[in-house]
């Protein structure tokens, strides 16, 4: 997919100077886009996922893809744990439970997205999963979060016998210009559903 590869996605993303570093993966898979989509949501929905931005399905529908985004984390959540250990799990990640980091993690906004794809005559779907937020809360225990999730989520598919090949992890801010899911494009795709929901487009 042409990635600017300014870090390795397959090493664990420590501590990262940048809050756009958005840990993300495409997983190709053997099912159609809605399956795969809805076989995701399912996933997040056992972590905490909270509810789908309106909109979003209708406006990725007309770009050709399939999709939505949800909520993950709480800003009230994060409040609560706010001065009291939460500098020391963004500076050192790794060394604090999963549980623990789900429950400090701010509210962020997740793009969950497929589309068909084909090689070599052999059509597949490629699901994306990806923060949508272009500037993300408590990014270092963020990314360890993703990281952690989406590397869960990929031994689950491949127990179904439908994953196909490899995940291919990355960071968002190292997608190609021209990605339909690339950080300005986001900006874009957020920009006009709330336009389409005020009836300026």
């Amino acid at each position: 997919m042409g990635f600017i590869k300014r870090r390795d996605p397959n090493e664990h993303p420590g501590i990262l100077s940048t809050s756009v570093a958005r840990y993300s993966a495409m997983y190709p898979v053997n099912e159609s886009p809605e399956h795969a989509v809805g076989r995701c949501l399912d996933f997040w929905n056992r972590f905490g996922a909270r509810g789908e931005t309106p909109g979003y399905r209708e406006e990725l529908a007309i770009h050709g893809w399939t999709g939505t985004e949800i909520i993950i984390g709480s800003d009230f959540k994060e409040w609560l744990w706010s001065g009291v250990t939460d500098d020391w799990v963004n500076f050192m990640p790794r060394l604090f439970p999963q549980k623990l980091k789900r429950s400090m993690l701010g509210m962020n906004r997740l793009m969950i997205a497929a589309r068909r794809a084909s090689t070599e005559g052999e059509f597949f779907t490629e699901l994306y999963c990806t923060p949508s937020d272009i500037i993300a809360q408590n990014s270092s225990i963020l990314n360890d979060v993703l990281y952690v999730t989406l590397h869960q989520f990929e031994e689950e598919y491949q127990s179904t016998g439908l994953l196909r090949g490899g995940t291919t992890y990355f960071y968002a801010d190292d997608l190609p210009k021209d990605h339909f899911l690339e950080t300005q494009n986001i900006y874009c795709i957020r920009r006009d559903v709330k336009r389409r929901r005020k009836g300026k487009i």
